[in-house]
């Protein structure tokens, strides 16, 4: 079981724990719809290669990973800390997509996640998505999971 850190109401951070298990599967599956269903409309995300802003963007994001393989893939999550209060939740981990029972992947890096949860309507919904590659500043290379937890 990984661990999870949960600062402040701890009703809420359950329930963006609930909401993220639906979150995970619809990235396992690709499901952008489901994905877009989950996200405030004026969603915002900042990754390593890119930074938009709006729902259709972000849609058209999830479009360019649709030929990744389907079905053998699942969202690993490690060092799971959350801040939660009735309306509002901050979630950073570390985390990657990976072959779901495969051998840890040298050329699947984990990285640094950030998450940002609005509740809309009775709703928690994605708000904005900050996702970083941890670096060697010496040589560039990606920092292992083991070297910084």
């Amino acid at each position: 079981m990984m661990s999870i850190e949960i600062t402040g109401d701890e009703q809420s951070a359950h329930e963006v724990l609930a909401m993220l298990k639906h979150w995970d599967e619809a990235v396992a599956n690709m499901d952008i719809q489901a994905l877009a269903d989950l996200c405030v409309e004026e969603v915002s995300l900042i990754d390593v290669s890119t930074h938009l802003t709006g729902i259709q963007a972000y849609k058209q994001l999830w479009k360019r990973y649709l030929p990744v393989k389907v079905g053998n893939i699942r969202v690993y999550r490690e060092a799971i800390k959350m801040i939660a209060q009735p309306e509002l939740a901050v979630l950073h981990c570390f985390s990657k997509v990976d072959q779901i029972d495969a051998t840890p992947s040298l050329e699947v890096f984990w990285c640094r996640t950030t998450i940002c949860f609005q509740k809309v309507e009775g709703a928690w919904k994605v708000a904005h998505q900050h996702i970083s590659m941890p670096i060697q500043l010496e040589t560039g290379l990606p920092i292992l999971l083991s070297e910084v937890s």
